[in-house]
Order: structure tokens, then sequence, then C-alpha cells
């Protein structure tokens, strides 16, 4: 039996370089009809970065893209809202000028720290408000700052999906304030227990004598039920090191996202978040975090959670229950306009995770759990059904008369 442990009340955020929850600055530089994307030279970009980069805009029109590559910048193209784009160290060391990175071989330095991973990355907006730089070395990693939707502060440096600085570093003052996140995580989190699957850290201020050593193999244990439901193995799951915090506002700190939304788990790959200790948000997220590592990231969040959701019903029948009466109440939301949606349009409403968990089942049913596992992974849902004599439309027409 799991342990539940209670957070105390009242507690205080630590003491973080304060965040821009309107996000002004973020906001006024995608206000532009036109945004240009500049490349180093001899650099392509890949079709998903661009595909990531034209919806990273989701709360108006979508500004128009257009792409060059350094060299061939124009005097005029300097009134423009220009984004870099690409590894630091391919552009040019004029271009880097007047912002606090450095460009070194295989990487970039900040801070006299050097970051030259693979998985190293950063952002940064020009105080100007016309340029942004979000670059990272290696071409296999996400673009990390979407994920966090970057905007809160104006600097951040990733490695991986933690945040290793964030704050602001030009302020009018001329002073610099930074965030050192290895030093806060290190002096919020006091304990830490080590698993298979897992490296748990928990908090100072959580009662420790509650947070007992075999807690890592109970919750092993769901990694486990989960890859056989899945028909995975368990091989080369890297551990997913989660993070509980006693409170909402200390995880949107750590996270940098502002107060205004309300997140009490997150999930970034292989590290996730949680407020409190609470299971139902940790299995969520893991299922996000084990999806992902063992069958592969679908941008379509109709998908991604709809997928997470189903397998809950392995485990808890009433799950399945409970979501189909949810769906029954609000049938008229399932449409196709739903199932293409982007997060703005998905996530406005909670009852979406139960429409989507009960229709992923639907189409499972249909097609085989493999040939979806495949198309997920590969992001090509709609070609396999079509190859199945099948559509969305008759799909949503078919479940809707049987449920």
């Amino acid at each position: 039996m799991l342990c539940i442990i209670i957070p105390p009340a009242g507690a205080q955020v630590p003491g973080f370089i304060p965040m821009d929850d309107s996000l002004k600055a973020m906001l006024h530089f995608y206000d532009a009809d036109t945004i240009l994307v500049v490349l180093p030279d001899d650099y392509m970009i890949k079709e998903s970065d661009t595909h990531a980069l034209e919806n990273f805009v989701f709360w108006k029109d979508k500004p128009i893209y257009t792409y060059k590559h350094e060299s061939e910048l124009q005097t005029m193209d300097t009134l423009k809202r220009i984004q870099f784009f690409g590894p630091a160290y391919k552009f040019s060391p004029k271009t880097f000028s007047d912002i606090p990175f450095q460009i070194i071989e295989d990487g970039f330095e900040f801070k006299g720290r050097r970051f030259c991973k693979a998985q190293d990355a950063f952002y940064y907006m020009h105080p100007s408000g016309k340029r942004i730089y979000t670059c990272r070395n290696g071409e296999d990693h996400p673009l990390v700052y979407i994920g966090f939707l970057a905007g809160a502060y104006q600097l951040y440096v990733f490695h991986g999906n933690e945040i290793i600085y964030s704050g602001n570093d030009a302020l009018p003052s001329g002073e610099s304030r930074l965030n050192d996140m290895d030093k806060l995580r290190d002096n919020y989190f006091c304990r830490s227990i080590n698993s298979r699957y897992f490296k748990l850290h928990f908090p100072c201020t959580f009662a420790l004598d509650s947070v007992h050593d075999s807690l890592g193999t109970e919750l092993d244990d769901y990694v486990n039920q989960l890859c056989h439901h899945l028909n995975m193995d368990t091989t080369n799951i890297q551990r997913i090191n989660t993070y509980f915090y006693t409170s909402r506002e200390e995880l949107q700190y750590f996270i940098a996202a502002p107060l205004w939304q309300t997140i009490y788990g997150k999930s970034f790959g292989d590290i996730n978040h949680i407020t409190g200790f609470d299971l139902a948000t940790f299995k969520h997220e893991t299922g996000h975090s084990i999806i992902g590592a063992k069958i592969g990231f679908n941008p379509s969040p109709f998908f991604m959670e709809g997928f997470r959701q189903f397998t809950d019903y392995f485990f808890n029948e009433a799950a399945y229950t409970n979501d189909l009466k949810a769906f029954g109440d609000n049938r008229k939301l399932l449409t196709p306009a739903l199932i293409s949606a982007e997060n703005v349009g998905f996530f406005k409403d909670m009852v979406n995770y139960s429409i989507s968990g009960v229709f992923i089942a639907y189409i499972i049913e249909k097609v085989g759990l493999e040939a979806f596992k495949a198309a997920y992974a590969e992001n090509k849902i709609d070609e396999m059904m079509k190859q199945k004599d099948l559509s969305l439309e008759h799909l949503i027409e078919g479940f809707k008369k049987v449920k």
C-alpha cells in the first residue's frame, strides 16, 4: 500500500527571482505579422522543427515565418522581429556580440561555464525585444523552450529537460539577476530514493520518516505493469527524475510557469514534477514518460493525452466507466475539430481528457494496439486508418451510436 504524504499548509515559495507573470516581452515579440528565422550558414532546418517553431504561438493569429541564412541578412532585416535558431557554435561571433553567451567549439559559454553536451540549449530575449535566440547543440533533442513556454524570464539555460539558469541578465541598472537552479534544488530537496526506474526527490519540509525506502520498489511495479499491458519490454528505460513539491506555487516556480496557470503535475520526458504526493498525478505523468520513452512522442494533444488516459483502464475498470459517463454527458464535444485541435483548444476543458481516453480505446478496439502504437509514434494515425478503410468522421459517428 502506497503511503500518501500530506505537505504542510502555507508553504512559501523559496527565494526565486520574480517571474514576469504577464509574459509581456515574449507576447510583444510575437505580436507581429512576420517572424524572420535566421539560421547558421550551411545549416538546414528539419521539417519537424519548422512545425514546432511555427506552432509556438497559439494565443492569436499566427505570424508568417520566413527563413534566411546568416550571410543573407540585409540591413532592412534588422527592423524585423528576428529569431536566431540553430546550434550556437555554427553562427559567426558577431551574431553573439551583444548577448551574454559566447560561442565555443561544439557549444556555448555562459558566465564562465561551458555547455558542450548535445542536450544543452538556451533561450534569450534581447533587451530590445526584437530578437530572440533559441539555440541548442544537438539536433536529436526537443526544442525544450517550447515545452516550458519560455517567456516568464528573459533568459534560460537548459541541460536536457532541466533548467540550469533562469532570470534577467540585462536590467536597466546593468544588474544580472539569475536563478541558479542547481543551488535552489540542492537547498530545497533533502532526500532522494533511487529505484530501478526512478530517482525520487523530496523537499526538506516533508516528514522524511513517512518516506519509506520501499517506496521506489512499489512505484517500479506500476511501470512493470504498464509495460506489460502495452506489450512493451522494460529494457533501456532511463531513470525518471521525479520531484515532489509542498505546494503548486513552488512547483511552478521551479519550472518557471506563471502562477496564473494551474499546474499540479508536469512531465518533461525523463523529468517529472508533482505537487504533494498524489498517486493519480504521479501515474499520469509517469505514463507520459514511459509512452514517450518506449513508443514515441505524438504532437497531437488529443492523441497524446487520450492514449495516456487509456492506460488508466488497464488498472481500474471504474476509470473507463467514469470517462464513458463524462463522454455521454458531453458527447457533442467529440468532433473532428477537437481531435485536430492544438493545445489551446484541447486543454480549455478538462472533460476532453475523458473524451479522448474512451475514443482512443474505441480506435484501438478497431485497429489493434500494435497498429495504433506504430501510427502514434510516427504521427500517422490518419494514414493508418485510411489503410484500414476507416475515417475519423465514421469512427466518431459509430462511437456515438454504440456508446
